[in-house]
């Protein structure tokens, strides 16, 4: 292939973001001449005169190449951009061969100059006040006030795609000299069509002086700024906090987004002018990444007042109830909790946490899907089959087509399992994913991640209703096997087993007659679950949701936690009838002399008499670091699960011990220990032998590990939380006891 000259390279780094968007049908909406917002994701802006993207919930930004590989190939950081610049190279050949000169049609378009005076407003604002008193909740002398003080207006309705559109709510910005240079459009049709997402309109007029945004004052209104992501935010923290803001001289900003250093140039302005004494600002920003990443900015970057010389102070506001201000007031619900700048890191750094942790996985490579004959017969029929064909089938014979269509769903995730056999860096995500704990049996984890292997949270459909949480429309689910049904079946004579409810009347009399066999036997119905990411939870609730750590060892280095780890490993080894001796130097010669590992002597070792089976030992050696003690007990808990009493006997040694390596290295990681590269090479070194294994009895190998995985961590879950919620419990009696002493001194 030849190499592309200078002026070809050109021309591609020059190919417009918004061109691209139109060829491959990604919706957006534009919301001025030089910018456009994304419709599936709101969060998505486009900077047409700059060529540019920022999606402002993930960070990510920049030209054509990299709105391909992280919007719309979903990749992280750290994965190749190849793909994506393939794609842009299909977009330039479709450019050249459609002799589209993208330049004209999409040429920069000037800035808009604002002005007010030529922006149409209605004397009849009554659509705006319905909005904002019966969509948004916002109290109706409230919103009547905000009319006549001329602080909002109703723009005139128009027309959008086609659909009528109710005059919008303007909301003028003002700035330090009381001049409106800039508004918000907030749309008051509902129109889910043209704006999925959101549902209504919503942009910044064209020409609007960024430096500033929509903001009210509340006494004098020059002593705390607050800052929003909007004015429907704003508002509605206004109307449930009015009292105070009076007292503290409250100036409230909305920055249309989470442009917070908006603040800074509202600041600095109004001391330029004198007319400002800031002290305080108070970030309230969303409950989510988005909003959290904005307010971490003033983290890193201090204000003083220039009149006192002192630093500004800065916190947090957050809702009780909900994402944001305006979901609070809509549920009838008030107040907030006030954190200081490292609780929003920390609570950032959480969110980001389990966003990258989302993106590592779904940049995981699938194993290509390979039909098996079956699923591609009932594929092949069912694109064959009319409407009309299909209703003549029987239930029977319909149940009979769903079930051997699940079963090569099923089939086919088994197959995906069994091809990681041979690869210790796939076995390694097979096991991360199990250490995430989704509670559910060791067979149905290995199903769920066979067909989802970026899975963090899995219920079924009307157990997510039951956490008011809805699954997507569209979305596929993964198949699982549910709890066991005792079936009355019969079994024909091509020796098809036949629930007696789907039988035909002919089977049944045959089997009434004793000419067909009848017996009864356990049925597994497979059943749809679907995972957090394909339902409408939002970020606030995944605290809630997600199943928590006992311990995160990872960050919680404190002895005392490793101890209560090792204590509760130690607990369940004697509910399984094992001894965890204590260390000593008799165990230090017996470890030394076994000479188990390619580092040197063993670290541990589970033994067990040949003669009384139930006479069962761990020892340790003692110059173990308290983090590689839990570990290697761990790895030596699995041996006693999976290999004590001469259970599984018949696996060969290497199988054992890299079933207790892999177990080990679930407990910890969900215990909150990185295993490290150690156990990594470790398990290498042990998976090159399982290369011997049969496929067929892989599965088998690996329902076991999985199945000892998952009990330890259970318990661990059980004994080490409890204890923690307890000691939480008496530690806030304490400091309410403690609080009612000091008042009544």
């Amino acid at each position: 292939m030849a190499k592309l000259t200078a002026e070809q390279k050109a021309k591609l780094k020059a190919l417009p973001i918004q061109g691209y968007m139109d060829w491959k049908g990604i919706k957006y909406v534009q919301e001025s001449a030089t910018s456009l917002r994304g419709v599936e994701h709101d969060s998505l802006v486009v900077r047409t005169n700059r060529n540019q993207f920022v999606w402002n919930s993930t960070g990510y930004s920049g030209d054509l190449v990299n709105f391909i590989h992280y919007y719309e190939l979903g990749k992280g950081d750290n994965d190749s951009k190849s793909e994506a610049l393939k794609r842009r190279m299909a977009y330039g050949r479709y450019v050249q061969g459609e002799h589209i000169d993208v330049e004209k049609i999409y040429e920069a378009k000037p800035n808009h100059v604002f002005d007010w005076q030529k922006i149409r407003k209605m004397n009849d604002a009554s659509d705006a006040k319905r909005y904002l008193v019966e969509e948004r909740k916002l109290n109706e002398k409230f919103v009547e006030k905000l009319f006549d003080q001329g602080k909002a207006f109703q723009g005139a309705g128009f027309d959008y795609a086609g659909r009528k559109q109710t005059g919008p709510v303007l909301f003028p910005w003002h700035d330090v000299n009381g001049n409106i240079v800039g508004a918000d459009k907030q749309g008051t049709t509902m129109d889910f069509e043209n704006f999925s997402k959101r549902g209504t309109l919503k942009q910044v007029i064209g020409g609007s002086n960024t430096r500033t945004g929509y903001n009210l004052g509340f006494g004098k209104g020059n002593e705390t700024l607050v800052l929003f992501e909007s004015p429907i935010d704003l508002l509605s923290y206004a109307q449930q906090n009015h009292a105070q803001l009076a007292k503290e001289n409250a100036r409230l900003l909305s920055v249309s987004g989470t442009d917070a250093k908006r603040g800074g140039f509202v600041i600095n302005d109004y001391f330029e002018a004198k007319k400002g004494n800031f002290n305080k600002i108070v970030l309230a920003t969303d409950k989510d990444l988005a909003g959290c990443k904005a307010a971490d900015f003033y983290n890193h970057f201090g204000f003083k007042n220039s009149l006192t010389k002192k630093e500004i102070a800065v916190v947090r506001h957050v809702p009780k109830f909900g994402k944001d201000w305006n979901e609070q007031l809509q549920h009838g619900q008030s107040g907030y909790d006030e954190w200081s700048m490292d609780k929003n890191e920390e609570y950032l750094k959480q969110l980001q946490m389990y966003q990258d942790e989302q993106s590592e996985q779904s940049t995981i490579k699938r194993l290509e899907r390979q039909p098996n004959k079956q699923e591609s017969k009932i594929s092949s029929v069912g694109q064959k089959a009319s409407w009309q064909q299909k209703k003549k089938l029987t239930p029977a014979e319909r149940k009979q087509a769903n079930r051997a269509k699940n079963k090569a769903i099923i089939d086919q995730a088994v197959e995906q399992i069994r091809a990681h056999k041979d690869d210790p860096r796939e076995l390694k995500k097979l096991l991360d994913f199990t250490a995430k704990g989704l509670q559910y049996s060791a067979r149905n984890t290995l199903l769920i991640y066979g067909q989802k292997s970026d899975a963090s949270l899995v219920k079924g459909y009307k157990q997510w209703q039951a956490e008011d949480i809805q699954v997507n429309k569209g979305e596929q689910g993964i198949r699982i096997f549910g709890h066991p049904v005792e079936m009355k079946t019969i079994i024909t004579n091509d020796g098809q087993y036949v629930p007696w409810k789907d039988a035909t009347a002919e089977q049944k009399e045959l089997a009434n007659n004793k000419k067909l066999p009848v017996q009864s036997r356990s049925f597994y119905p497979a059943e749809s679950v679907f995972d957090v990411t394909q339902t409408n939870a939002k970020a606030e609730q995944l605290p809630k949701l997600l199943p928590n750590r006992p311990l995160n060892l990872r960050t919680e280095k404190d002895p005392a936690q490793l101890e209560r780890a090792y204590q509760a490993l130690s607990k369940y080894a004697s509910q399984l009838g094992v001894k965890v001796l204590p260390a000593s130097p008799q165990a230090d010669q017996f470890l030394h002399e076994k000479q188990l590992t390619a580092n040197g002597s063993a670290k541990g070792a589970f033994m067990q008499s040949r003669k009384d089976p139930s006479n069962q030992q761990i020892v340790l050696r003692s110059d173990l670091t308290p983090t590689d003690r839990v570990h290697t007990l761990a790895h030596e808990v699995a041996h006693a699960k999976l290999h004590g009493q001469q259970r599984n006997s018949a696996w060969p040694t290497e199988i054992k011990e890299v079933q207790a390596e892999m177990s080990s290295y679930v407990v910890s990681k969900s215990l909150g220990i990185d295993p490290g590269e150690d156990s990594i090479r470790y398990m290498a070194n042990w998976s090159d032998k399982m290369k011997n294994v049969p496929a067929k009895d892989f599965g088998k190998v690996m329902n076991q590990t999985v199945s000892a995985s998952t009990e330890v961590t259970q318990f661990l879950e059980q004994h080490l939380q409890e204890p923690q919620v307890k000691q939480m419990a008496h530690q806030s009696q304490n400091q309410q006891q403690q609080s009612s002493l000091r008042k009544s001194r």
